[in-house]
This record gives structure tokens, C-alpha cells and sequence, in this order.
């Protein structure tokens, strides 16, 4: 089921930046081609971009593609690993729920403001939507790199790099075993 909601989550975040790459081109090109610029360019080209990076922070995580610093982390026993990514990540698990959970009552009182957006006219519950559904997505991620790394998941604790590098050093030594040389 996960894999469903990733790929779905994925191609709806691919979607919208793309639908904001070309809402973007669009306003250039009126504005500065036909000397015509809309103003409600500006309005769905941040809302495209904004839900398509807060989709992207679950898609980065559970991918590993977050930005970190391992200097201290990579001398530390693989058991000492296991117990620090746990943590880290149920702790993340935890802000992301807390965000999801109070971005709910954000959503709720603008909804019953009917507050809207000045050009165009959407809702702006609408476009904070976008908070209770990522921090969710985050959260469920969070839980689950969590859950691999108690089982002591060796990609999620060395990282991919590391596996890789593993994996191609085994393959040499097959080889050299075998008498193959490369």
C-alpha cells in the first residue's frame, strides 16, 4: 500500500512542478512578449510549486536525499547506529504529526473565515491543505525508516553509497576468486 501512495505521491508532486514550470513560462511570455502580464500567474504558479516541494519533503526523505552531516555518525558502532536512527526518527515522526495535527486547525479556521486569495479567488484552506496531507506523508515515512532501522536495515543505516560500495568490493573479491580480473 505504501508503494501505491509513494508512486501516487510522486506523480502528483512531478505534475504539479511541472504545471508551475509551464504556469511560469506562460507569465513570462505575456509579460514580457506580449506586453500583457496576468496577474493571477503569480497566484497558481505559488501554489503549484508550494504543494509540489511539500510533496517533495516525504519523497526526499524516504529516499534518503535530505541534506546530512555524518561525520560523528559514521564512527559509531553499527548497534550504537541502529538505537540513534531509531530515535532521530521517531523524534521526527513526532514533530511531523504534531505539524499535521496543528495545521489541521490552521486549515479549519481559515475554511470557516472563507478567507480567499486576492486574484484569482481560491480558497486559501485550499492551498494550506498541503501542510496536514505532507506532514502526514512525512510522518508515516519517519515511521517507517524508523521501523527499518530497529531491524537493524543496513541500507538505512550505512546508506546507500556505502551499500553500493559494499556490494561492488564483494563483486571484486568474486572476481578475484574466480581468477576474473576487470
Amino acid at each position: 500500500m505504501l508503494k501505491k501512495l509513494s508512486n501516487l505521491e510522486e506523480g502528483i508532486a512531478g505534475l504539479l512542478f511541472i504545471a508551475g514550470v509551464f504556469v511560469s513560462l506562460y507569465g513570462v511570455f505575456t509579460r514580457y512578449i506580449l506586453n500583457m502580464p496576468q496577474a493571477w500567474v503569480t497566484e497558481i504558479f505559488e501554489f503549484l510549486i508550494v504543494w509540489s516541494i511539500f510533496l517533495g519533503f516525504g519523497i526526499a526523505l524516504k529516499e534518503n536525499r535530505h541534506i546530512s552531516v555524518e561525520i560523528l555518525f559514521d564512527r559509531l558502532s553499527y548497534k550504537a547506529k541502529m538505537i540513534i536512527n531509531c530515535i532521530s526518527n521517531c523524534i521526527g515522526a513526532g514533530f511531523a504529526f504534531f505539524l499535521m495535527f496543528t495545521s489541521i486547525k490552521l486549515v479549519t479556521l481559515t475554511r470557516v473565515q472563507g478567507t480567499e486569495t486576492v486574484d484569482v479567488g481560491i480558497p486559501i484552506w485550499i492551498t494550506l491543505l498541503v501542510l496536514p496531507i505532507s506532514m502526514g506523508l512525512l510522518g508515516l515515512y519517519f515511521i517507517r525508516k524508523a521501523y527499518r532501522s530497529a531491524k537493524g536495515d543496513k541500507k538505512e543505516l550505512t546508506g546507500e553509497v556505502e551499500e553500493l560500495y559494499e556490494e561492488i568490493e564483494q563483486q571484486n573479491r568474486e572476481n578475484h576468486n574466480k581468477g576474473v580480473s576487470l
